[in-house]
């Protein structure tokens, strides 16, 4: 009995260790994070300074051609009684070319601005959750849906894709998609996440798991490698959960379908 204490003691501090290791992953991942979104405020605090400098450049251009153009119609009624033709000739040439090259580098201020709305911040999302609507429709199409891509908490950028009615069979499909990511090159390669699959109401859930272990029996890993093109071939479940099955998580016409990242 003894020894039988010893192992069920030996199996509680195996647990106990696990335990804290997992807490200590998850810490660290927080960390991360926090770092990564102060980076980003940062970033887009800059942003936003240079934006209203790019403004008030615009603005103080808008007069300057505005007050250009008052001059270049002045001195053309001025220059159109003079009768030395050659010399009004010259000054039309030189004020053409004041326009121009103002217009020049209006045009350029005002691509710059618009490059400069065009940065995005990276949206990261360990857990999300898909709502499918009209769901009496979508289990009679094959039609496939993708979510919006999003990055891990790490860094990764995913998306799932689902499909209703799978290759006109009366079974949901569901899979996992990386895609080519910003930060590809500052990630450790390849992915080994586990992605949880999960259906589920206020009273019970339907879960699968997705991991890279999974598939390099079956699957060139290169599913999980980093994208060398826009996005790799998604891998997850042909036969995720039959119609009959599905039917009692349908609440109200709509499918819930929670994923989570570990």
């Amino acid at each position: 009995m003894i020894q039988e204490e010893k192992k069920n003691l030996n199996y509680l501090n195996l647990s106990i260790n696990q335990i804290m290791n997992g807490m200590k992953n998850y810490q660290e991942i927080q960390t991360k994070q926090i770092v990564i979104s102060k980076e980003k405020e940062q970033e887009i605090k800059n942003l936003k300074e240079e934006n209203v400098k790019l403004y008030q450049t615009l603005e103080e251009m808008n007069k300057e051609m505005a007050e250009l153009k008052i001059l270049f119609y002045d001195n053309m009624m001025v220059l159109a009684n003079q009768r030395d033709t050659e010399h009004l000739k010259q000054e039309i040439t030189k004020l053409n070319q004041i326009v121009e090259e103002n217009s020049t580098e209006f045009l350029a201020l005002k691509k710059s601005i618009q490059q400069s709305k065009q940065v995005k911040q990276h949206i990261f999302k360990d857990t999300q959750i898909i709502k499918l609507d009209q769901m009496n429709l979508r289990l009679l199409s094959d039609e496939a849906f993708y979510t919006e891509p999003v990055y891990t908490s790490e860094g990764y950028r995913y998306r799932i894709k689902i499909y209703t009615r799978s290759t006109n069979v009366n079974n949901l499909a569901i899979y996992f998609q990386l895609l080519r990511g910003g930060l590809d090159d500052a990630l450790k390669w390849p992915f080994t996440k586990k992605v949880n699959l999960t259906l589920r109401d206020k009273d019970k859930f339907f879960a699968c798991t997705t991991t890279n272990d999974n598939y390099l029996q079956i699957l060139d890993s290169s599913s999980f490698d980093k994208p060398s093109e826009e996005y790799n071939v998604a891998v997850g479940f042909n036969n995720f959960i039959t119609h009959e099955e599905l039917k009692q998580f349908i609440i109200n016409n709509n499918l819930f379908i929670t994923i989570t990242i570990q």
